[in-house]
């Protein structure tokens, strides 16, 4: 290194590697159409050829292993049907769908689950178990077998310059730097940077116009045709959320450079890129379509739930009215999807009049935000403790799912205004609302307002039929073990 070179403040040669870098880098985003459909097919996107394929594909299947080709395309049609109710044709990052194994974890699920059921029925209909057996293995090693070969393809491409996602970088110092070097040096994770920004000085530093700040970040998306964001927070927390909140609208897959702290924590949330451990975000700012198959498993299970636990209903509410002589609900406006607000259901558990009582207990409020829990709340009734503390007080929230102003899982609705969320709080609100969710299951009421609200973004990136599943039969040992106040 020369005295020159030395003399130079580091700052200012991290800045001057990363500007060559990004001249240097003669991708711009090239992508064929013929490229594109492979990379759609490998990342079983959300487009009519993906399933179209794939039944081709199962089907091919069935007829190698000598299945009669009435029943192939039976079998076939129920192969696809899963795999679309259960989410699983859906928009994943590039980052996120690196080489095969994603394949294995995330998408055969629902095709193992299918088989089985499949099993149990093979006798009823006269079926053959083994030949179900050879379906299902034979299905498992095409698919697999197809998205080795679109893997092969679109690596080979990618390291070619074809494929590359134009990318935005946004970090300060030297960690700005490292990502920018390395996704040009793995291109096959489909990223290129073509731009950076500084996340702490130009984006969310504290304090920062939410204006000012969306608009540079817009103004640099459209200018640079941006299709990926990158993250490389220096402290996290605050810069990110106010990135989330200047890039509500924009349609751009953002992704976080995640600390060693979160990566031994969380390891099988990272994605690796030359060992760079990266998580995608997916289109935080995108106003979230609904998931295919959650209406009827939510109608489903609400009805055979309601059926089933009528005793128990009758029960309370003629146990509310003798007790108490009451109404035996209680009704309260909350905010369920878009803002909309709706009539929330529960067993009255409160004194009659109980909202009015609460300006002479804000000062006893044991939360945060726009949480109000306060331990032992005058306010309850005696067979109030008992149902609340059975969670037996939000079994007619069973009917708001039924309506359909409710789902089983889902963030919980506050009874608040729509205008008291602020905009990263408001994203809660792009789902139906829930009777129990990650929040319920983290800690429910011993939570803050803040961790409720990260819970809630999280389920809202990661949310499937398959994750509401394990979070209903989580929720009964939750409750059980639960504390806070009631």
């Amino acid at each position: 290194m020369d005295i020159d070179t030395a003399r130079t403040p580091l700052r200012a040669r991290i800045e001057t590697a990363r500007e060559d870098a990004l001249r240097a880098d003669p991708r711009v985003g090239r992508f064929p159409t013929w490229l594109r459909a492979i990379e759609a097919l490998h990342r079983q996107a959300r487009s009519p050829l993906v399933p179209l394929v794939d039944l081709i594909v199962i089907f091919s299947a069935a007829l190698f292993v000598r299945i009669p080709w009435p029943q192939s395309i039976e079998l076939a049609a129920a192969s696809i049907f899963s795999l679309y109710i259960t989410g699983r044709y859906t928009d994943r990052g590039s980052l996120e769908t690196q080489g095969v194994l994603w394949f294995v974890s995330d998408v055969c699920w629902p095709l193992a689950i299918m088989t089985l059921v499949a099993v149990g029925l093979s006798n009823a209909v006269g079926w053959p178990v083994s030949l179900t057996l050879r379906f299902a293995a034979a299905t498992f090693v095409v698919m697999i077998i197809e998205k080795g070969i679109t893997w092969s393809l679109v690596v080979h491409e990618r390291r070619r310059g074809f494929g590359l996602r134009r990318t935005l970088v946004l970090g300060d110092g030297s960690k700005g730097e490292l990502v920018i070097r390395k996704l040009n040096a793995y291109p096959e994770a489909g990223l290129a940077p073509v731009a950076s920004m500084g996340l702490a000085t130009e984006i969310g530093a504290e304090g920062m116009n939410p204006v000012l700040a969306a608009a540079r970040l817009t103004q640099m998306v459209i200018d640079e045709r941006i299709e990926e964001v990158v993250l490389a927070p220096e402290d996290a927390d605050g810069e990110i959320l106010r990135v989330v909140q200047a890039a509500d609208g924009l349609d751009t897959n953002f992704s976080i450079l995640l600390p060693l702290s979160e990566v031994f924590l969380h390891p099988g949330l990272a994605t690796q890129v030359g060992g760079l451990p990266l998580i995608s975000l997916g289109r935080i700012a995108q106003r979230c379509t609904p998931l295919p198959g959650k209406r009827l498993f939510d109608l489903s299970l609400a009805i055979v739930a309601l059926i089933g636990l009528s005793p128990l209903l009758a029960i309370t509410a003629l146990a509310i009215k003798i007790f108490d002589g009451g109404p035996v609900l209680f009704r309260q406006r909350r905010v369920g999807r878009g803002g909309v607000p709706f009539e929330l259901l529960k067993f009255r558990s409160m004194v009659v009049g109980a909202e009015r009582l609460i300006v002479d207990l804000r000062d006893r409020n044991a939360n945060t935000g726009l949480l109000f829990k306060v331990y032992d709340d005058p306010r309850i009734t005696r067979l109030g403790r008992l149902i609340r503390r059975l969670s037996i007080d939000e079994l007619p929230q069973l009917w708001n799912v039924v309506r359909g102003d409710m789902s089983l899982v889902g963030p919980r609705p506050l009874p608040v205004e729509p205008e008291d969320f602020g905009p990263i709080e408001n994203r809660r609100h792009s789902v139906l609302p829930g009777i129990t969710g990650y929040w319920q299951i983290a800690g429910s009421n011993d939570l803050t307002y803040e961790e409720m609200i990260k819970l809630d973004l999280a389920y809202i990136q990661n949310r499937s039929v398959f994750l509401d599943l394990r979070l209903l039969m989580r929720t009964p040992a939750a409750l059980v073990h639960r504390r806070g106040p009631l």
